[in-house]
């Protein structure tokens, strides 16, 4: 039977080494000397060796040291696994057995674990595990599941009411910041989080990554499903900049999300406008194919959105311009532009390739080089799914592989160089072979049936599913912007926001612009009990439920006799 190799999920890098997650195991490839080492495998006679020294499942999730030491891994067996890296081999040095399935991990100041789960919480993970007391049982799954402050693992940070997909330490490790699919990011003190600094309003959609520079540790780039990258200065909470990504990124889509049936019968296009989607048709230039990627055929919906996910942000030094990259979860491009220093708006460069990306990361031991791993199995393993298929994408049955076809899904890496002025260009490099060479191996199916895009199903909205009717169905701004109308900071929600708007400018503004107007205290009157009431009837005249139905009998008060004395007496 043909086998093919694991596609790398995930990369990381340090100043020594470079670390790949391939299926159930992970990389370590040192430039400088040009090895590859990796754990165990499970068909190894060592006492060490066997299925303990691998994931158990793919890993998602991948982080390192600075110094390339020690490395932690999750993956969908909501495992936390801590790797001791060494020269010569890659050995397991603890695993923890998670609550929930991990989001994201960084390493903290101190080498402890921070960890943000899909349900919406934060933990802190000491490097290795806490010894048990034997005088205390270990609460229940149950209970760990509806209190996690009761995790005798780890430190619970903080919590977000929906799912947490990106965080970072800032640089002198005083402050945590995270993002959420509730467009919300939030600044809290670190470790003590739940101390909470400030909210930084202005994503129209959910935010999915975060990065600090090293070069600019005041500067915070955040991005998800929004037309545009944000720049703040989190040390102010001000927003300092906006850079425009639709243009870029939408022709080189290639990974759609699954289409749900159209419950309300509608199409979605009957919505007014929001920022993404006005962004969208000012791209004059897309083909008739970009056109119609994200157009679900009558009866079905995608979610909302144009299908951009921003997954990974990352900077680079290149002489005296500090350089951001970044890609869009299913897109087979990277891109870049310059940061700024007078905020002035960036071009945003773009390396087109054959698959779409998986995951990239900075080369520390050669600057200005970025090393991608591509999705090789796109287009002959799996396809964009079909209506019906929900969560995943279609398989293309395959018993075999032609010899090109196999030669071709062995290039999973590609080296980019970063040059002057944001440009980006591939490069020649004796990394990607050793790599590629050394990637766990598997059968067809097994590839064929890996869904490598998840938050392309679940981040995004879906009208009508996940959404409150009163929020599919009402206008957002027309052409307008909430950065310019929410709080920078809740605790000081009068620090340039006025206090006074008129009826007109209220009219216009979205529901949740006037949700968040309306907990700062300012007084919107009653327009979002209109709003509501609006939405429901016309949710019932569109469901046919607007007949006329006979009126509920009304009740008849029953009058009171009136009791005489001999009555009384009696009673």
């Amino acid at each position: 039977m043909t086998t093919v190799a694991y596609p790398p999920v995930a990369l990381a890098s340090s100043s020594s080494s470079i670390i790949s997650a391939a299926g159930p195991s992970i990389l370590a490839f040192n430039p400088s000397t040009s090895t590859v080492v990796s754990p165990p495998s499970s068909t190894s006679t060592s006492s060490n060796a066997g299925k303990n020294q691998q994931q158990g499942s793919i890993i998602r999730l991948v982080a390192v040291t600075e110094d390339g030491k020690i490395a932690a891994s999750i993956g969908d067996d909501k495992s936390l696994k801590v790797w001791d890296i060494k020269d010569d081999a890659i050995t397991l040095r603890s695993t923890r057995a998670m609550v929930k399935k991990g989001s994201h991990i960084t390493f903290g100041p101190d080498q402890s674990i921070v960890v943000c789960d899909k349900v919406g919480d934060a933990y802190l993970y000491p490097l290795d595990p806490v010894p048990a007391d034997p005088s205390t049982s270990r609460p229940p799954m149950y209970t760990l599941v509806s209190d996690p402050t009761k995790n005798p693992d780890c430190t619970y940070l903080l919590g977000h009411t929906s799912i947490l997909n990106s965080h970072v330490v800032t640089s002198d490790g005083k402050s945590i910041i995270t993002a959420d699919r509730d467009e919300h990011i939030r600044i809290s003190r670190f470790p003590k989080s739940y101390v909470v600094e400030k909210y930084l309003f202005g994503h129209e959609g959910f935010v999915s990554a975060l990065h600090i520079p090293s070069t600019h540790p005041s500067t915070l780039i955040s991005g998800g499903g929004d037309a545009s990258l944000r720049i703040w200065d989190h040390t102010t909470g001000n927003l300092v900049s906006k850079v425009d990504i639709y243009p870029a990124v939408l022709p080189h889509r290639r990974v759609r999300a699954s289409m749900r049936k159209n419950r309300f019968l509608r199409k979605v296009t009957e919505q007014a406008p929001s920022e993404s989607n006005q962004a969208a048709e000012t791209t004059t230039s897309a083909s008739a194919d970009e056109e119609t990627f994200y157009t679900a055929p009558e009866g079905w919906i995608l979610p909302s959105g144009q299908g951009v996910c921003v997954r990974k942000i990352e900077s680079v030094r290149v002489g005296d311009d500090t350089v951001v990259l970044f890609f869009s979860e299913g897109a087979a491009a990277l891109h870049s532009f310059i940061l700024s220093p007078d905020s002035t708006p960036s071009a945003v460069h773009t390396i087109p390739f054959p698959y779409p990306i998986l995951d990239f990361t900075p080369i520390s031991t050669q600057p200005g080089q970025v090393l991608v791993s591509l999705d090789t199995a796109w287009g002959v393993l799996k396809k964009n799914p079909s209506p019906g298929t929900e969560g995943r994408q279609d398989v293309i049955p395959r018993d075999d592989l032609s010899d090109e076809e196999q030669k071709a899904l062995e290039e999973v890496f590609t080296v980019v160089s970063v040059g002057a002025g944001g440009s980006l260009n591939k490069a020649d490099s004796a990394i990607a072979q050793p790599l590629s060479a050394n990637l766990p191996k598997t059968n067809i199916k097994t590839v064929s049936n890996l869904d490598l895009y998840p938050l392309l199903n679940m981040l995004p909205r879906w009208p009508g599913h996940d959404e409150e009717l009163d929020e599919a169905n009402l206008p957002s701004t027309p052409g307008g912007d909430a950065s310019s109308i929410a709080p920078s900071s809740m605790t000081s929600a009068t620090n340039g926001l006025r206090r006074n708007y008129a009826p007109e400018e209220l009219e216009k503004m979205g529901t949740k612009q006037l949700g968040r107007l309306k907990s700062s205290g300012v007084d919107i009157g009653n327009l979002l009990v209109q709003r509501q009431k609006k939405a429901k009837e016309e949710n019932r005249r569109k469901l046919g439920l607007d007949k006329q139905m006979p009126p509920p009998p009304k009740k008849v008060k029953k009058e009171k006799k009136q009791l005489n004395e001999e009555d009384m007496a009696n009673a």
